[in-house]
């Protein structure tokens, strides 16, 4: 059998070498856990070796140990647009929003993921103003490149501009898939946690479905209504009802938090800080009143915004008259979002979760051995508890 790599559990599910190929032999499709996986045609592929000339997995694997140690850290601020409109309507401080339109303005394409009329999430590219809201706001789910990266050459190729976002590996297999450097490419990557299988996606939309006895009409991972810290997944449905629930509590999101159903190289992370290959890493900047750099009760949402290249500080520097910007040290910011530079641990409960769910176990089932609310609200409970000191008083009213 042909593959890209030895090992595919290390498979980013890029599509790059897909892309690439000269013949189309290979294509992508799901594998048993819902994520996008190459498969070559064996009958068809010439052996020329493209598919691994592109893979970003292999070219990270190939990086000296001297390019690997890197010492010096990027510069980082704290930001936010200017135009609370545009900033409530981010999942955190608008920046992207900023950095898109800048893109637009300049006759140029923004490449981002988007729902589809089925609210799955696949990459698109845009070049009116009036489609960037489409690619606002987290989609925690993995989105499918689709042919983007061949798009966006094509586009580099005739000097137009390109804005191109994406997760960090996305934007590594990019990169290797361009093969050179671009003047009018400009690359933005986001802090990952962690891509969520879209096959668990598509369970917990039908779930809902079936709930709410409606189709969807529209859905936000990060709306702001009870504000920037305590967002919650928000979905409309056609029929008029709503649902609004704390993230802390969203079925998905506990099972996302709970790292249960993440693609399996999430786990060890190749392109995280320092090995990003972005122009611009941008992430919510938890922490921020901690370090001084706000004050009061401003909930609306601030950005972390990365430069870690010459290219993406000269894309900020465009953007400044239009959004705060407040340096800090990378240090600091990274201080309250370890998943910069750190991947999370695989659970064990991850192999019985997914072997559950291809044995056919229903979602309701799947929701309460593991991702159940109630022990969910019992572990808040107690973190509050903990918090007010609440535990040490009753301790001591015990004793007597």
């Amino acid at each position: 059998m042909i593959s890209v790599l030895e090992n595919m559990d290390r498979c980013i599910g890029c599509s790059a070498c897909a892309q690439r190929c000269p013949i189309q032999c290979i294509s992508m499709a799901d594998d048993h856990e819902g994520f996008l996986v190459p498969h070559i045609d064996a009958g068809r592929c010439h052996d020329c070796g493209l598919c691994r000339k592109v893979c970003p997995v292999l070219k990270a694997d190939a990086e000296t140990s001297e390019s690997n140690q890197a010492t010096d850290y990027p510069r980082a601020w704290a930001a936010w647009s200017l135009d609370d409109t545009v900033r409530l309507e981010s999942s955190s401080g608008g920046l992207f929003s900023l950095l898109a339109e800048s893109c637009l303005s300049r006759g140029g394409t923004v490449f981002g993921a988007a729902f589809d009329q089925d609210f799955m999430v696949r990459h698109i590219g845009i070049e009116q103003p009036s489609e960037l809201d489409s690619l606002r706001r987290s989609k925690y789910v993995q989105s499918d490149i689709n042919r983007c990266y061949k798009e966006a050459e094509r586009l580099l190729k005739e000097q137009k501009p390109v804005l191109f976002s994406g997760t960090g590996c996305q934007i590594a297999g990019l990169k290797t898939f361009l093969g050179k450097p671009y003047p009018e490419l400009l690359t933005v990557d986001l802090a990952c946690y962690g891509v969520p299988s879209p096959k668990v996606w598509s369970l917990y939309l039908e779930d809902m479905k079936k709930r709410f006895k409606s189709e969807i009409e529209s859905i936000s991972f990060r709306d702001k209504k009870n504000g920037w810290k305590n967002y919650c997944m928000h979905i409309r449905f056609r029929n008029g009802r709503s649902y609004r629930d704390a993230a802390v509590k969203d079925t998905f999101f506990i099972g996302f938090g709970k790292n249960l159903f993440s693609r399996k190289c999430c786990y060890s992370c190749q392109f995280r800080h320092p090995h990003t290959r972005a122009d611009l890493t941008l992430a919510d900047f938890w922490g921020a009143e901690e370090l001084g750099i706000v004050h009061g009760q401003d909930d609306k949402g601030i950005s972390l915004v990365i430069a870690n290249t010459a290219r993406g500080q000269a894309a900020l520097e465009d953007i400044r008259d239009r959004c705060f910007l407040k340096e800090t040290s990378f240090q600091e910011a990274a201080a309250k979002n370890p998943r910069l530079t750190v991947s999370a641990p695989m659970p064990r409960a991850r192999t019985l979760f997914f072997k559950d769910l291809n044995s056919g176990m229903h979602f309701s089932a799947l929701k309460r051995k593991y991702m159940n609310r109630f022990v969910q609200n019992l572990k808040l409970m107690a973190r509050r508890m903990l918090g007010s000191g609440m535990v040490d008083r009753l301790r001591k009213l015990i004793r007597g």
